[in-house]
């Protein structure tokens, strides 16, 4: 277990560096990986997560609701706070997977609307996604989810019903 931050005059942790794993009697039961935020680590954090779910035999439906759920909260955090330390955490806890995820912002996420009008014309590759899917997609698939505020920033967080294999 971590019981203390080693952070940098520019905000990283460096025990981040790796992935921490706290132990119980069972096994692993919870993660803890950091990141500079970057579109990268939203393809890692969706790995660690369905790589520890399934050592955890979660059933399939689970990993993959809380990959999905993983890759928007890391999305937004990208998104609100680019090249600066994010961190990932997930553990089991009573009959769910929480995930969640840590950035230095203190904006909170807002759940807003996507557009869903059709253009008049063909779209391009280059013309990005307007969003505006991430936070409807967690509240679907998730049993709880909130926003804690922290001493520097926020973490955004989801339980996923456990299934077990």
């Amino acid at each position: 277990m971590i019981i203390w931050r080693n952070r940098r005059s520019d905000g990283f942790d460096i025990t981040d560096c790796l992935v921490r794993t706290d132990r119980t009697a069972a096994g692993p039961r919870a993660l803890r990986r950091g990141f500079r935020a970057s579109p990268q680590v939203v393809r890692e954090g969706r790995l660690i997560v369905e790589s520890q779910a399934l050592q955890w035999g979660l059933a399939d439906e689970t990993v993959d609701a809380a990959v999905r759920v993983v890759s928007e909260l890391l999305t937004n955090a990208v998104e609100a706070t680019p090249s600066l330390p994010i961190t990932l955490r997930m553990g089991l806890v009573g009959d769910g997977v929480q995930v969640e995820v840590w950035d230095s912002s203190p904006e909170r996420p807002r759940r807003s609307v996507p557009d869903l009008s059709m253009p008049d014309g063909p779209v391009g590759e280059d013309v990005p996604d307007p969003g505006g899917w991430g936070l409807g997609i967690v509240e679907y698939l998730s049993e709880e989810h909130g926003v804690r505020t922290e001493f520097e920033g926020k973490s955004v967080w989801a339980v996923v019903k456990a299934k077990r294999r």
